[in-house]
Parts: structure tokens; C-alpha cells; sequence
């Protein structure tokens, strides 16, 4: 497993976990794609999941909560890392199938993986795609961006990017789960 994770989380090879919403799915928990977003600087910190007891826990602790569909619980960001995300707002999309929690990190992490000099990372998306004509699709590292080092006009497309993504997860995840539910 060792070498795997590693490989998962630092490598350049392409692994996209396409039954990620199926296993989603299968645990039969009531949860909505939950976008943590920097309130500061737009980055997309996490994608996670939240149900009704992680969303009335972050407002109650003023954290970000989250649920953990893999261990089936509630996941409070930073309460095993140190790394906590403060709460400034919640917002809900238009078909109420998502969320986007605005919150403002205490420390410099978001991820749980650290870069090469042993700092946690600012965020999880800290590889990009690189696709080459008659190759496959590979990864690379980058650095994290902000709109000071973006020009405006890209950093708003890589916000609409992230947005569409989301709505995207949510509607699909949306269809898993009515699937599931029918006799």
C-alpha cells in the first residue's frame, strides 16, 4: 500500500479514481459535494463530502467540517493535522446539491500530503495535467496559484473551471444515489 499512496499522491501517472461517486454511492450516506475554498484567495483547498451533521457542526465549531464517506464519520479539518480551516461562509448552489465553504486557514496546510521540503501543502490540486499529442495524459507538479500570480482573466476562468466541476460531481452523484433508490 505503502509505495502505491506514494505513488498515488506524488507520481506523474494518471490514476483517476472514475468510482469514486459509485463508491459514494454504495455507502448509502446523505451527503452533497462540498468545494473548501480559500476566502482570501479563491484556491480550491478540498473537495469533500458533507451531510447535515458536518454542515451543523462547522457552523457550531466555526471550522470546516466535512463527512468522511470512507470511515463514515465526521472529519474536522485540522483536528489531527493542527492544519483548521476557519469557517467565513457557506454558500449553496442554485439547485441546492452543493457546497462551497468559504474558510480562511490558520496555518499554511490544507492537504495532508507535504511538498519536498516537508511543509504541508496550501492545497489538495497541487499537480496539473499535461496531455502530448499520441501520449497519454501525465502529471506534473505546480505551484500553487493565487490571482497575484495569474492574470486576473485566467484565475476567474480557473474559478468558473472549478464551479462547472463541482456542479458536475454533484449532478452525477445526484444520479448515483436516485439510481440506488429505485426498486
Amino acid at each position: 500500500m505503502g509505495g502505491d499512496h506514494h505513488e498515488l499522491e506524488e507520481g506523474s501517472a494518471l490514476k483517476l479514481d472514475w468510482e469514486k461517486l459509485g463508491k459514494v454511492a454504495g455507502t448509502n450516506s446523505s451527503v452533497v459535494p462540498a468545494a473548501v475554498q480559500d476566502a482570501r484567495t479563491g484556491t480550491l483547498l478540498i473537495l469533500g463530502y458533507a451531510n447535515e451533521t458536518a454542515l451543523n457542526a462547522s457552523f457550531e465549531r466555526g471550522v470546516c467540517c466535512l463527512w468522511s464517506t470512507s470511515r463514515n464519520k465526521l472529519w474536522i479539518k485540522g483536528d489531527t493535522s493542527g492544519d483548521f480551516l476557519d469557517l467565513v461562509e457557506v454558500r449553496v448552489n442554485c439547485e441546492q446539491n452543493s457546497l462551497v465553504y468559504l474558510v480562511t486557514p490558520r496555518e499554511t496546510g490544507a492537504c495532508h500530503t507535504k511538498n519536498s521540503h516537508g511543509a504541508t501543502r496550501p492545497g489538495c490540486y497541487y499537480r496539473r495535467l499535461v496531455a502530448s499529442p499520441g501520449r497519454s495524459i501525465s502529471l506534473e507538479h505546480c505551484c500553487s496559484a493565487s490571482p497575484s500570480s495569474l492574470g486576473r482573466a485566467a484565475w476567474e476562468l480557473r474559478r468558473a473551471v472549478a464551479a462547472v466541476a463541482l456542479l458536475a460531481v454533484g449532478a452525477a452523484l445526484g444520479a448515483a444515489m436516485a439510481t440506488r433508490r429505485r426498486p
